[in-house]
């Protein structure tokens, strides 16, 4: 009777080391990769709403400066002489804290007139965000690294052609806490579903397929019993 009880635990084990633990495994590694999955598509989504907010409201900002450098341009004054202009430039600039300066360029790249933290020098403007203000399809533009947003509006003549553009630069750093709140509760959901969801394949799996411990159960009596009969052959044969 030991024997055979110790048997039937042997064939469970079995089972449940060749089958239900390497499908439950299998299952896991699945899971993880499709929750990983979801946590970066939803890590890109917020990044990208959240690039879509600034973007807006620096659009306000560049459609607001164009109306009055619309109007500078009528009057024939030049643009580093206008003073409003400039003083426009400054206001804007100092309603949204986040933005490091504004800048006007013309076709050619050369900054026009330019409003920044720094007051005692200009601020470079990379050859990147140069090329993209002036070459872009859309009239509305943006490009982005990861320390800073530029954002902005061309500027056309009275004959449609593209005489310069507006350039906005907004500092991303201030939203590296927002970030790294967002990473940190994803991170948490992701673990709590994984954790919830494999324990719950575990318990499925391990009762779903409870059947085939019984067919190794059964194996292993009917392999015990052939060898039994086997020997007790081989000891009548002698």
């Amino acid at each position: 009777m030991g024997c055979t009880s110790s048997v039937v635990e042997v064939g469970k084990m079995r089972a449940f080391f060749e089958v239900h633990l390497r499908l439950v495994i299998t299952v896991w590694v699945i899971l993880l990769a499709v929750l990983g999955l979801l946590y970066l598509m939803n890590y890109m989504k917020f990044d990208s709403l959240m690039s879509g907010v600034v973007s807006s409201k620096l659009d306000v900002i560049s459609s607001s400066l164009d109306t009055s450098i619309q109007r500078v341009d009528r009057l024939g004054i030049p643009y580093q002489s206008a003073e409003n202009l400039i003083e426009q430039f400054n206001l804007a600039r100092e309603r949204e804290s986040d933005v490091t300066s504004i800048s006007l360029i013309d076709n050619g790249g050369r900054i026009l007139v330019q409003t920044s933290e720094i007051a005692s020098s200009s601020n470079v403007i990379p050859e990147d965000v140069i090329r993209r203000a002036l070459t872009s399809n859309e009239p509305r533009w943006l490009y982005s690294d990861d320390t800073r947003l530029f954002s902005g509006l061309q500027i056309f003549g009275d004959f449609e052609n593209l005489t310069g553009s507006l350039v906005i630069e907004y500092d991303k750093t201030a939203l590296f806490g927002v970030y790294a709140l967002v990473r940190l509760h994803l991170l948490e959901a992701t673990v709590v579903i994984f954790l919830v969801t494999a324990l719950t394949v575990f318990f499925v799996v391990r009762i779903g397929f409870s059947d085939v411990a019984n067919v190794f159960k059964l194996i292993h009596n009917y392999s015990s019993g052939e060898k039994q009969l086997t020997e007790s052959r081989h000891r009548m044969g002698r």
